[in-house]
């Protein structure tokens, strides 16, 4: 068994068995993290089989993300205990970093359904339809607030979402108050908000775009040129006698990864009023 422990391997052949760059091993002689085993007079250097416990050990920390510097102090003081300490603070920042990826991995796929279900929209046709309550998050109200002051709060807020594993990769909305929009007032938003995964969000302070039958349109083209369709639709309530009770929602489409580049307020957006 001797023997075989002593086996010797230069550099290369040593890389080779862990599918490793020569260079690797080089750096980390170079750092005194992990040396051969044998340096000849001439300069030749030689790592054994009997190493090879040591140098698995290394190959698992950097895998667990453990920094060169605190993996070379770990293995001069190396014991029993601190290697379980280790071993349960990287098992902590590994499970931080799983519940990120599914967060992200959950983010990407309601972008792609939210795409995917509006990529035929009518901007021609009002329709009435039943909604389902949808939870979201919303800003402060910005009802009585300069554009300045509104601008800043809904900055904020997206900023707050998007940091936070509230966001679940719905584009950003905004509501209106009824009364003004069929008074043709389209120039105040009351807040922004979020669409969120009730089940997976994290979110504290969240409420409900109301279920019930919503007047809905679509538009496409500027944002600053959106206030015909909201005018048509403040038209057919009062052509067909129907009332807007609570908040217009204008529904973001595209969101900032689709939005066109070269018109910055070129906007796809859902229209929809609930209706009393």
């Amino acid at each position: 068994m001797h023997d075989f422990l002593q086996k010797k391997f230069t550099t290369g052949q040593f890389a080779a068995l862990y599918d490793v760059n020569k260079r690797t091993l080089m750096y980390y002689d170079s750092i005194d993290l992990f040396k051969p085993a044998i340096v000849k007079k001439n300069g030749y250097r030689y790592y054994t089989y009997g190493q090879s416990g040591v140098f698995d050990a290394i190959q698992l920390l950097r895998k667990l993300r453990v920094p060169l510097e605190e993996i070379k102090k770990h293995l001069v003081h190396c014991t029993p205990q601190k290697t379980q300490t280790l071993l349960y603070n990287q098992s902590q920042m590994l499970e931080q970093e799983i519940a990120e990826l599914i967060w992200l991995q959950r983010v990407v796929q309601n972008k792609i359904s939210n795409m995917e279900a509006n990529l035929e929209m009518d901007c021609s046709k009002i329709e009435i339809i039943e909604s389902k309550a949808q939870a979201i998050v919303v800003s402060e109200s910005t009802a009585e607030m300069s554009m300045e002051e509104t601008m800043k709060v809904m900055l904020k807020f997206m900023r707050d979402c998007y940091h936070t594993q509230n966001y679940c990769g719905y584009p950003l909305g905004y509501m209106m108050d009824t009364d003004k929009v069929l008074q043709g007032d389209f120039c105040q938003l009351t807040n922004c908000f979020y669409r969120i995964d009730e089940k997976n969000s994290k979110a504290i302070n969240w409420t409900y775009k109301p279920a019930g039958r919503y007047l809905v349109s679509y538009y496409r083209g500027s944002w600053a040129e959106m206030d015909p369709t909201l005018q048509q639709l403040a038209d057919y309530a009062n052509h067909h006698g129907l009332t807007f009770i609570g908040h217009a929602y204008l529904e973001s489409i595209l969101d900032d990864t689709t939005a066109a580049v070269e018109d910055p307020y070129y906007c796809e957006a859902k229209i929809s009023i609930l209706l009393k």
